[in-house]
């Protein structure tokens, strides 16, 4: 998430961008040429291009990217998250929004195969997104789900990645007037629960 403009009156968020399609549109190109150039030598090679190429189709299908831009003067909150397939276009009132939330949770990294797990166990990986909650209890995606990047020094991991978005989700709230929360699960120091007003 990024702020595109701020005045007085104004806030524009925008999260996600066309670098999707982009790399959707790599992967299917990779496909056709994987599947042409090996199709001669290996009858497989059609369809492990095919398979590259669904990938991409299925990149492409699934990106999005979220604008959001609240106006203090009218009181509104227009919400659009766009991709090829469906979208939404919405506006909601400042007086209906209860908090932001930003919301982290420890999920495990896949490693593979089980003989690929015990030369690389699985990491422990953070992943953070930042909510608007309405006082109806409906929720709105702020941005996309973002992961920490994770460093190891001997026994110890080292993980950033999530201030900058927690700072920007603040800043929101801030703008619109309403709470902020940041909910971290058990051993992530400070922001378990935290509330600013």
């Amino acid at each position: 998430m990024k702020i595109v403009s701020q005045s007085q009156d104004e806030l524009v968020l925008q999260d996600g961008s066309a670098t999707g399609i982009a790399i959707g549109v790599v992967f299917v190109i990779a496909g056709a040429l994987v599947g042409y150039k090996l199709h001669a030598s290996n009858p497989a090679g059609l369809w492990i291009g095919l398979a590259i190429a669904a990938v991409g189709v299925a990149i492409i299908l699934f990106s999005s990217s979220i604008t959001v831009t609240a106006r203090k003067s009218t009181g509104q909150l227009s919400y659009q998250k766009k991709r090829l397939i469906g979208g939404q276009d919405s506006t909601y009132a400042f007086a209906d929004i209860f908090r932001i939330e930003t919301r982290k949770q420890w999920r495990m990294e896949n490693a593979g195969s089980p003989a690929n797990r015990e030369a690389n166990p699985p990491q422990p990986m953070l992943v953070a997104q930042s909510v608007i909650v309405f006082k109806d209890g409906r929720e709105l995606p702020l941005d996309h789900q973002k992961t920490s990047s994770t460093t190891s020094v001997g026994s110890v991991v080292l993980m950033s990645g999530q201030g900058k978005e927690t700072a920007l989700a603040a800043r929101v709230a801030e703008f619109l007037g309403v709470p902020f929360n940041e909910i971290a699960p058990p051993n992530v120091g400070g922001g378990i629960g935290i509330t600013f007003r």
